[in-house]
């Protein structure tokens, strides 16, 4: 058997996935294995994400009998569609529900800032600016303080093909605007960032804290997976 350490299952929102198992497997240590549910939307509308917030629920059930390890809900505005206190209310009851442990990209991303204890947080995300309060709000939520943001202009269908390089401009402006950074935050899992986690935080001395190294952190971490990982930021070497 592949996951013969740990097999994580987790709902991925774009109907066409590709970066978040790309990237997985670039960081997880041999006998660990993702278990992949895809969610309907294409353009991230709030008729898409009600329609994945029930698929979800379900695809839990399924995930459990396939036998994963652990659950992950994936997408935050699916998680606090509901509001955010109901994100945490809906891991608990599926936990409780389906008998093994169930997380939240919200969650993941909330623990990942508490276990590097990060204050003055950030945000690059890559849509345009007319999103920012809403991942500024995110933040918030997770008991930080935003402080500046890069945004990359890209839509939902065509996250693959975000060049990361881009993601390391938006950080320099970032750091250069607000040199009280002690954090940078980049949201959504599923476009390119993992091979910029490193050239970040050896550049500038802040901390990167990526939504899908959260994910997978908090889901080795919980499956029992301790590995010190290389090469992916502090989240993954020291905690």
């Amino acid at each position: 058997m592949y996951g013969h350490r740990a097999r994580i299952g987790y709902t991925s929102p774009p109907a066409a996935t590709e970066v978040f198992p790309y990237e997985f497997y670039k960081i997880v240590p041999e006998g660990v294995t993702l278990v992949v549910n895809t969610l309907p939307l294409v353009d991230r509308n709030s008729d898409e994400v009600d329609r994945a917030y029930e698929v979800s629920l379900n695809a839990a059930q399924a995930m459990a009998r396939a036998g994963v390890d652990l659950f992950c809900f994936g997408g935050v505005p699916i998680n606090v569609s509901q509001g955010f206190g109901n994100a945490d209310n809906m891991a608990a009851a599926t936990e409780a529900e389906i008998g093994i442990p169930v997380i939240t990209s919200f969650s993941a991303q909330r623990e990942a800032h508490e276990a590097v204890q990060s204050n003055n947080v950030g945000i690059i995300y890559p849509y345009d600016e007319s999103h920012y309060e809403r991942h500024a709000n995110y933040i918030r939520n997770m008991g930080k303080n935003p402080v500046g943001y890069g945004c990359l202009n890209t839509t939902f269908i065509k996250l693959g093909q975000v060049d990361d390089s881009d993601v390391f401009d938006a950080a320099k402006r970032i750091v250069q605007e607000h040199p009280e950074t002690d954090t940078i935050h980049i949201f959504c899992p599923h476009f390119a960032t993992a091979e910029m986690i490193e050239p970040i935080e050896k550049e500038f001395g802040v901390t990167v804290v990526t939504a899908l190294g959260a994910i997978v952190w908090n889901a080795l971490r919980k499956t029992g997976v301790n590995d010190r990982i290389q090469g992916y930021g502090r989240l993954f070497r020291e905690f």
